[in-house]
């Protein structure tokens, strides 16, 4: 029988996994304790000999411990509806950015339409929505698509802010990533992209140019683009 020490962590052997003793009681030499199950979030009662110390265990650790905590505590936030974005960014959201993240992301698919006027912070929204997303673990893959003076913007915010690398891809140096990343098609290279408005525009004609090259070009820049598969799209 080892010695249970109350507000101390062991291995439930019934449970299998980490737990913390709340309290125990010994009757006609029998222990049994009353522990707090992170992975649950509940109260249950077992025996102290079905309780293993941590180390013998083989499976807690300091690190263990504190997963298995943060990851109840964004599982019981989830059930209430907690917005998580504005207690993990970096930026303190102001209230019309609050509401628009949670009305955003209170339907099961989220098609949402900023349009606050200029200087609001429609990007710290957008990035709060992204972030919320990505921690429920509704989004991987994303695309922004900006015009040509906001893309470094994009990217250096969302990075500022958030702490989410994008990568800027422009199709006119797509010969160049090709080389480097050897991929067919380049929009699957990298999960976070912002890339130009313009350039990724299909077009109908151009003076001089044959169907084969219109046919590339829009291969290249709209449809492979379409055919990459994201999760989220940000149009601004």
């Amino acid at each position: 029988m080892i010695k249970i020490d109350t507000n101390s962590w062991y291995y439930s052997l019934v449970h299998r996994q980490l737990c913390q003793v709340i309290e125990s009681q010994t009757l006609w030499g029998d222990t049994s304790c009353r522990v707090w199950l992170p992975g649950r979030d509940s109260v249950v009662r077992v025996s102290a000999s079905r309780l293993a110390i941590l180390g013998d265990s083989g499976t807690g650790t300091a690190e263990s411990i504190i997963y298995v905590t943060a990851a109840a505590r964004v599982a019981d936030a989830l059930t209430q509806d907690m917005l998580l974005a504005p207690i993990e960014s970096s930026v303190i959201p102001l209230p019309h950015q609050i509401r628009a993240l949670s009305r955003a992301i209170s339907g099961d698919r989220v098609r949402y339409l900023l349009a606050d006027e200029v200087g609001l912070g429609k990007t710290i929204e957008a990035g709060l929505i992204l972030r919320e997303l990505k921690l429920r673990g509704l989004a991987k893959r994303t695309l922004v698509v900006a015009p040509k003076g906001l893309v470094t913007q994009w990217v250096a915010e969302m990075r500022t802010h958030f702490n989410e690398d994008f990568r800027l891809l422009i199709p006119s140096d797509f010969s160049a990533y090709r080389r480097i990343a050897k991929e067919d098609n380049i929009w699957r290279s990298h999960s976070q992209v912002v890339c130009p408005m313009d350039s990724v525009k299909p077009l109908e004609s151009r003076r001089g140019w044959s169907d084969k090259q219109m046919a590339e070009y829009n291969q290249e820049r709209f449809e492979d683009l379409i055919a990459a598969g994201w999760d989220l799209i940000v149009v601004d």
